[in-house]
């Protein structure tokens, strides 16, 4: 019994024909494409110069379609080709399979894939449109749309994102978790507000701003300096560490956070560091997806190029 196809695509009824028709030896592509342009420029010389082949490859895959064919396709004379009855009927076969194949392709060019990537709204404003230039042009052919969220969880189960950029350890069942780096923990406030704090006791007679409602950012700088019995609970608590920077930038107070997320603000003065120590609470940023998206193009890109933006030397101004 002959096999036949089981295509369900519309416009073909389930076992409408023969696959091993479909699936049996024919001339390569090439051989169609020196076909066609020998019969449309009416010369093998043309059609070879048009092709970048010699005028000997041409000629052979020519003779090629004529043998697989078992007829001759043009009547060759002095001043060019003329094509036979077969060759004619031929060439609309050749050119409608060619057509189809540079539409296809063409619409497969235009129609840019979507990568939705989610992350923290401070890391995306102060760390990612920065460098989105460069990410573009990382992702070829490719819509990126960005969302923030300040939820370090990295649940795919109901979500249409590709990736998440999260802060967190960097040990979730089932995901890959690719480090970008390690948080650093530093305050940050006005030079007039770091006039006034000659050592760390003098954060008790300041506001605290945390970046978060656990206050962990400052117990964690508090304890890396030695200020263990310093109560780090009172303050202003916002829920983003750009909130908090903006804070301190207006002079509410003394913010904690990672330099790297206000090197625009540091380099300007807008925000100095009163204190050189510098303090690592054992969480990252991390490129986050599931391990099964792993060999999809547009992720391997991302991962690289966020990779690479992550290893740069950061140079943090000096108080």
């Amino acid at each position: 019994m002959t096999e036949q196809s089981k295509n369900s695509q519309p416009g073909y009824a389930e076992r409408a024909y023969p696959l091993a028709d479909l699936t049996r030896a024919l001339p390569p592509l090439s051989a169609y494409q020196a076909f066609v342009a020998a019969a449309e420029l009416g010369s093998i010389s043309k059609a070879a110069d048009h092709l970048c082949r010699t005028q000997g490859a041409v000629s052979r895959q020519v003779q090629q379609l004529e043998a697989h064919y078992r007829c001759a396709l043009f009547v060759r004379h002095a001043s060019g080709l003329t094509l036979t009855a077969e060759g004619s009927a031929l060439l609309k076969v050749a050119v409608n399979l060619l057509i189809q194949l540079v539409r296809h392709e063409d619409t497969l060019a235009q129609s840019a894939s979507v990568l939705t990537l989610r992350l923290p709204s401070t890391l995306a404003i102060r760390w990612l449109l920065p460098r989105l230039s460069v990410i573009n042009l990382a992702l070829p052919r490719t819509e990126l749309r960005i969302y923030t969220s300040a939820d370090d969880t990295p649940d795919f189960t109901t979500s249409d994102v590709d990736a998440m950029v999260v802060r967190g350890a960097g040990n979730w069942a089932g995901m890959k978790a690719i480090p970008l780096f390690q948080e650093r923990l530093t305050p940050m406030c006005t030079s007039e507000l770091a006039a006034s704090l000659k050592s760390v006791a003098d954060l008790a007679r300041v506001k605290l701003l945390h970046p978060g409602h656990g206050h962990g950012e400052w117990r964690c700088w508090l304890d890396h300096v030695g200020a263990t019995e310093f109560d780090a609970n009172g303050g202003l608590v916002f829920d983003t560490l750009e909130l908090t920077l903006t804070a301190a930038e207006q002079g509410h107070g003394v913010a904690i956070g990672d330099p790297r997320m206000a090197k625009e603000r540091l380099e300007s003065r807008a925000l100095v560091m009163p204190f050189s120590e510098v303090a690592q609470n054992g969480l990252g940023y991390f490129l986050v997806y599931p391990s099964q998206r792993a060999s999809q193009t547009k992720i391997r890109a991302l991962a690289e190029v966020l990779t690479r933006f992550a290893q740069e030397d950061l140079s943090i101004p000096a108080r």
